[in-house]
């Protein structure tokens, strides 16, 4: 499992390369802008891509689910987490889910 720094650089360069996909800007003016290489922009845009064979987090697996109204939910995390999403919020399993795979692959 990822070490929490390593977490916290994944999140800070996705939104880093947010960042450049809305400046506008060259990739090099954006890494002078940033104050950091284009060979490490380009690092961590493959890695955020999926294209570093050796990325420290692995891929969100989920297989599609069904929300039907009318049932509690409860997701049992990894580390021992369990959330419980009560029966009158279906809609809290979706964001539950998005939130889970954004911390699983945050890039």
């Amino acid at each position: 499992m990822a070490r929490q720094g390593d977490r916290r650089k994944f999140a800070e360069w996705h939104r880093r390369l947010r960042r450049f996909e809305k400046s506008g800007l060259t990739v090099a003016r954006f890494c002078a802008r940033e104050r950091v290489s284009v060979p490490t922009f380009g690092y961590w845009r493959r890695k955020c891509a999926g294209g570093d064979a050796s990325p420290q987090v692995a891929p969100a697996t989920f297989k599609s689910v069904e929300i039907i109204g009318g049932r509690s939910v409860t997701l049992r995390f990894p580390a021992g987490a369990v959330l419980d999403i009560p029966e009158d919020r279906p809609d809290l399993v979706r964001v539950a889910i998005e939130a889970a795979a954004r911390v699983a692959h945050p890039c």
